[in-house]
């Protein structure tokens, strides 16, 4: 045990020396960093302008109301940018590691090739939807009268740690097909386009659309499951209470799935 803690503890202190690199890395290039970081915010406008069209049609949606619509979208998006801002880089796995044979560098290291392709970049352009999105829980949870106890607190907390292992298994298990197929953002690309779906409420989805979003893309577990079971919303009861355990079970599949394609991988010999 005492020697799993240690390896832990130097995974996180030369993660943060990583951190600390990138970020002064980052610093130097102010304007960049800044319009980065409003792009993501007006995205995120876009995003919230286009609910609330849809509200001025509508009293409610599968019976969420707006404040509710707006509290599922401000989870969700809290956990996967936040996701986001750690374990992103991992799409660039096959384009900008395997083909150029950057990862033959992280390979005759000491240290989880996986873990090395995580420290080497950031995405901190993310930060600001991360903080937007948190703002929109709270304001949300406001407007509906939601009073946490310690119960809930201690499952939303949970519930966010096992939606971002959740989220970074899903990247981590389409990006490790480059193994195979030489590009990662091609099969990431349908993520993107799929992570819409966790803004609005799973049974509004057909049912082949509901089992995707609870097996090979499960971003309900991130979104959906533990955003209802907070609000007190009925149904899906068996998915909402394990929902904060299943994160490490899905990153563990995915793991395993990047071993195989890496015990696969030829160095590029340059």
């Amino acid at each position: 045990m005492k020697q799993k803690f240690d390896t832990l503890k130097k995974y996180a202190m030369i993660y943060y020396l990583y951190f600390v690199q990138y970020m002064k890395s980052r610093l130097i290039y102010k304007t960049d960093f800044i319009l980065g970081a409003s792009s993501q915010l007006v995205s995120m406008a876009v995003s919230l302008a286009f609910l609330t069209l849809i509200f001025t049609q509508i009293e409610n949606l599968q019976g969420w109301t707006f404040n509710e619509m707006l509290f599922l979208a401000g989870f969700g998006g809290a956990v996967i940018f936040t996701q986001n801002v750690f374990f992103f880089n991992i799409i660039r796995v096959g384009e900008d590691y395997i083909i150029n044979g950057e990862l033959d560098r992280f390979l005759i290291r000491p240290l989880n090739p996986l873990f090395q392709v995580y420290a080497d970049d950031v995405h901190d352009n993310n930060i600001p939807k991360v903080i937007a999105n948190f703002a929109l829980i709270f304001y949300a949870g406001i407007q509906i009268g939601l009073t946490p106890n310690l119960l809930i607190i201690t499952y939303a907390a949970f519930s966010m740690l096992s939606g971002m292992l959740v989220a970074a298994s899903i990247y981590l298990l389409f990006s490790s097909t480059a193994f195979w197929t030489g590009t990662s953002r091609n099969a990431v690309w349908l993520i993107f386009r799929l992570s819409n779906f966790r803004k609005y409420p799973i049974d509004i989805y057909a049912l082949a659309i509901q089992g995707l979003l609870v097996t090979i893309i499960p971003l309900a577990f991130a979104s959906f499951f533990p955003a209802s079971f907070i609000l007190g919303k009925e149904g899906f009861e068996t998915w909402k209470l394990i929902t904060p355990f299943v994160g490490p079970i899905f990153f563990y599949i995915a793991y395993r799935f990047w071993k195989k394609g890496l015990s696969n991988y030829s160095s590029t010999g340059s």
